[in-house]
């Protein structure tokens, strides 16, 4: 018997001089707030929670990076680490990272572990991104795909689609999951607009807890007009078995007063 196995495979090894690449940038955020937490439970049989808290908000840091490689194509890659500022919490935990290669005219592919297309059709709505207030807490679709290739295509006018597949070694799943959106940003009318499709992606859903298997949908709207901005997101997401299913929406305005800027959001699933 005779065993044949077909794999394709995306690979970059670079071997230029060392005059030839471009530094390395490193970056992050120390994200830190003192805060006044309460929790209402619905449930009459769960206590409420009132107490003080010192919260780290996201913090971390990565390397990122883009070296030429001939005239129109480049390497790009980033690694990013969570941190826990407050002390509280397990440190150097995994976020975004990749590798891939970008065309001047055709766009990007690469490969690795980060956002869904779907999580980032929602742009700045989110007005409390990284904060208690934000929708992750409310909304599913808030995932990083382990075992993802992407490909972004350039901007054409504002205008620009992206794909996502998630190999079936994530879980075990029948078929690929797949993330794609189709993004529209103009800033010189201060409109935008995104719509967001999961299908079979394994993510996590505020409503239900543990990470499943699910898909759903995203259209998210920003119009910003001199200094007041508007946002709306509506969501749907279903556990591809079946059992279980959401549908959130978001609205959201901010308004800016010199460097102050003033913040109103609710979001709901």
């Amino acid at each position: 018997m005779k065993l044949h196995a077909l794999a394709l495979s995306i690979s970059a090894v670079l071997l230029l001089p060392l005059s030839a690449q471009a530094a390395p940038k490193v970056y992050g955020q120390l994200n830190i707030s003192a805060e006044s937490y309460q929790k209402d439970n619905q449930n009459p049989a769960t206590a409420d929670e009132d107490y003080t808290r010192l919260q780290s908000n996201a913090s971390r840091f990565g390397v990122r990076g883009e070296d030429e490689l001939t005239a129109t194509l480049s390497a790009v890659y980033a690694i990013e680490w969570g941190i826990s500022t407050d002390g509280e919490g397990t440190d150097l935990t995994q976020r975004n990272r990749f590798v891939g290669i970008k065309h001047k005219d055709l766009g990007t592919v690469k490969a690795g572990r980060f956002d869904t297309y779907l999580k980032n059709a929602q742009g700045k709505t989110d007005l409390f991104n990284d904060f208690l207030g934000d929708i992750e807490f409310t909304i599913a679709g808030e995932d990083r795909a382990n075992n993802a290739i992407g490909y972004e295509s350039p901007s054409f006018k504002g205008l620009q689609f992206n794909v996502l597949s998630q190999t079936q070694d994530v879980a075990a799943k029948a078929t690929n999951g797949t993330s794609l959106s189709v993004v529209y940003d103009n800033k010189d009318i201060g409109l935008y607009s995104a719509l967001g499709v999961n299908k079979s992606i394994v993510g996590r859903s505020a409503l239900f807890g543990a990470a499943r298997e699910g898909e759903g949908i995203r259209l998210a709207v920003s119009y910003n007009v001199a200094d007041l901005t508007v946002n709306a997101l509506y969501s749907t997401n279903e556990n591809v078995s079946g059992n279980d299913g959401e549908k959130a929406y978001l609205l959201g305005t901010a308004y800016k007063l010199g460097d102050l800027v003033l913040k109103a959001l609710y979001s709901t699933a």
